[in-house]
């Protein structure tokens, strides 16, 4: 071919003025802009959008309902649930109907008797809701944990919730520690999960040793919650008082008294009888329980009852301390709380402090903070198969 006379006698289109606008290819893709500038004029609110449920919980964000050990808050969890589910008031509250997922990261078994209980105790209640149980206890207080993979599993099962209840936060903390950086990693995948699905993530909690008022574990916790609901178990019933601690852009301080009953849900191998409890009304203002001023522990022995409860929470076992016919306590050994109190100590170690010195420091440290502990009443202990349990009086 003569390439000269070829192109001096091919047809060319004009040359544009701009020659960034010739074509070659596929257009280039306009990245989108990270952050959105909203104008003033296109700035809205939904006011149909805010409540999950009427002034105690938002549509979206992340709450927690806490107490101590027994306060019957998993209970109310779960009873929440159902609730939001199937779009029924709560606490005398309207509901926005919603899928739920409910993740028991301990105490599964529970929470399957709990609900053949709730639809023993409410025969009109719908056969099938968007009620869906997660019996596993995802890592979300590390960085490299299992956020992606929860995210994963609730979006490829075709569920878009609006409740996102964790139950409890130590147990899905992994090796985080609740006291630093593990709490500040599940405070960021929690709004995470909030934001991801547009939904309320509710976290099970307990409260401080030192303060049973106070949300256990470090204070950025409780900045970054929208709602805070206190559960306070009363004295020698199957009742237990909320009280809304916490309520952005709204009041606080209202309080509710929930009643408990006993359900008997079927009979075992032996022919005796299986129950579970179940919440039977939820009253406004009825029973409050005044706040008591926090017991005065110094720090160190604070944090050693710290990780008492972790390990309780994580490794106890039922102990029988009195004998055969006495009453049963959780317990834990010696050396499972040791461990965890070696860990906490070294995480807050000088840098370049000698191992060694650093050992016989953690060591000195946990045998005079138990003796301390026993010696005041705050723990108790016993000798069972060559190893010390240790349990809360």
């Amino acid at each position: 071919m003569n390439y000269p006379a070829f192109l001096e006698d091919h047809e060319w289109p004009e040359e544009p003025a701009n020659f960034e606008s010739w074509s070659f290819g596929e257009p280039k893709q306009t990245e989108r802009p990270r952050f959105i500038l909203e104008r003033f004029s296109e700035i809205s609110f939904d006011t149909k959008e805010e409540w999950l449920v009427k002034r105690l919980l938002p549509r979206r964000g992340v709450a927690a309902l806490y107490g101590q050990s027994e306060s019957l808050k998993s209970f109310l969890a779960y009873d929440l649930s159902c609730h939001v589910a199937a779009g029924m008031m709560w606490a005398g509250q309207s509901v926005t109907q919603s899928p739920v997922v409910y993740i028991a990261a301990e105490g599964a078994t529970g929470i399957r008797k709990r609900k053949v209980g709730f639809q023993i105790a409410h025969p009109d209640f719908p056969s099938e809701v968007a009620c869906y149980l997660i019996a596993g206890a995802p890592s979300l207080g590390m960085q490299e944990g299992d956020l992606a993979a929860l995210i994963a599993s609730i979006s490829e099962a075709g569920v878009a919730p609006g409740l996102i209840v964790i139950d409890t936060l130590a147990q899905t903390l992994g090796s985080g520690d609740e006291n630093g950086a593990g709490m500040s990693q599940f405070i960021s995948n929690a709004n995470e999960l909030a934001r991801h699905f547009g939904a309320m993530v509710l976290v099970v909690h307990h409260v401080g040793l030192s303060d049973d008022q106070r949300l256990r574990g470090h204070s950025s916790l409780r900045g970054a919650l929208d709602a805070q609901i206190l559960c306070e178990r009363v004295k020698g019933s199957l009742s237990t008082t909320l009280t809304l601690k916490k309520l952005k852009d709204e009041a606080s301080e209202r309080s509710w008294t929930a009643h408990m009953v006993r359900v008997v849900i079927g009979q075992d191998s032996e022919g005796e009888d299986v129950s579970t409890l179940v919440v039977e009304t939820i009253a406004e203002g009825e029973g409050k329980i005044s706040s008591r001023e926090p017991r005065d522990i110094p720090a160190p022995l604070r944090m050693l009852m710290d990780v008492v409860t972790l390990a309780l929470e994580e490794n106890g076992q039922d102990f029988k301390p009195f004998g055969p016919r006495g009453p049963s306590v959780r317990a834990t050994t010696e050396r499972s709380i040791r461990v965890r109190y070696s860990a906490r100590l070294a995480e807050q170690a000088e840098q370049g402090e000698d191992p060694e010195k650093l050992a016989d420091r953690v060591r000195k440290s946990f045998k005079r903070g138990v003796a301390s502990a026993i010696n005041s009443n705050r723990l108790m202990a016993a000798e069972q198969d060559k190893d010390r349990l240790i349990w809360l009086p």
